[in-house]
Protein backbone atom coordinates (compact mmCIF):
# COMPACT_ATOMS: atom_id res chain seq x y z
CA UNK A 1 0.00 0.00 0.00
CA UNK A 2 1.50 3.32 -1.04
CA UNK A 3 0.74 6.66 0.49
CA UNK A 4 -0.44 9.47 -1.71
CA UNK A 5 0.34 13.13 -1.16
CA UNK A 6 -3.24 13.67 0.04
CA UNK A 7 -3.16 11.09 2.80
CA UNK A 8 -3.15 12.49 6.35
CA UNK A 9 -0.14 10.43 7.39
CA UNK A 10 2.08 12.08 4.77
CA UNK A 11 1.29 15.60 6.00
CA UNK A 12 3.00 17.27 8.91
CA UNK A 13 1.11 17.21 12.19
CA UNK A 14 -0.09 20.78 11.64
CA UNK A 15 -3.56 20.02 10.23
CA UNK A 16 -6.23 17.78 11.74
CA UNK A 17 -9.45 16.76 10.05
CA UNK A 18 -12.60 16.82 12.20
CA UNK A 19 -15.91 15.84 10.58
CA UNK A 20 -14.58 16.79 7.17
CA UNK A 21 -13.16 20.17 8.25
CA UNK A 22 -9.41 20.72 8.16
CA UNK A 23 -8.38 22.46 11.36
CA UNK A 24 -4.81 23.62 12.03
CA UNK A 25 -3.20 22.53 15.30
CA UNK A 26 -2.89 25.03 18.10
CA UNK A 27 0.20 27.17 18.13
CA UNK A 28 1.61 29.95 20.28
CA UNK A 29 0.73 33.27 18.61
CA UNK A 30 1.41 36.91 19.29
CA UNK A 31 -2.07 37.26 20.80
CA UNK A 32 -1.32 34.40 23.17
CA UNK A 33 1.79 36.30 24.29
CA UNK A 34 -0.25 39.48 24.84
CA UNK A 35 -2.86 37.63 26.89
CA UNK A 36 -0.16 35.83 28.90
CA UNK A 37 1.48 39.15 29.73
CA UNK A 38 -1.85 40.84 30.51
CA UNK A 39 -3.43 38.10 32.64
CA UNK A 40 -0.43 36.29 34.15
CA UNK A 41 2.70 38.45 34.21
CA UNK A 42 1.21 41.83 35.15
CA UNK A 43 -0.97 40.53 38.02
CA UNK A 44 1.96 38.58 39.47
CA UNK A 45 4.17 41.65 39.27
CA UNK A 46 1.48 43.84 40.86
CA UNK A 47 0.95 41.42 43.77
CA UNK A 48 4.72 41.13 44.25
CA UNK A 49 5.14 44.90 44.30
CA UNK A 50 2.34 45.30 46.85
CA UNK A 51 3.80 42.55 49.05
CA UNK A 52 7.24 44.15 48.87
CA UNK A 53 5.84 47.58 49.77
CA UNK A 54 3.88 46.09 52.69
CA UNK A 55 6.94 44.29 54.03
CA UNK A 56 9.01 47.47 53.66
CA UNK A 57 6.41 49.38 55.65
CA UNK A 58 6.28 46.70 58.37
CA UNK A 59 10.06 46.44 58.68
CA UNK A 60 10.72 50.17 58.80
CA UNK A 61 7.78 50.96 61.08
CA UNK A 62 8.14 48.20 63.67
CA UNK A 63 11.77 47.10 63.57
CA UNK A 64 13.52 50.26 62.40
CA UNK A 65 15.54 48.31 59.82
CA UNK A 66 15.63 48.72 56.10
CA UNK A 67 14.09 46.06 53.85
CA UNK A 68 14.97 44.79 50.34
CA UNK A 69 15.55 47.10 47.38
CA UNK A 70 13.86 50.06 49.00
CA UNK A 71 17.03 50.48 51.09
CA UNK A 72 18.80 51.68 47.98
CA UNK A 73 16.38 54.56 47.50
CA UNK A 74 16.61 56.01 51.02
Amino acid sequence: MTQSADSPSSQAETVVEVRGHRIPKRRFTRWALYYFILYIVLPVLAVSLLADALLYFLFTRFTGHCYALFCLFN
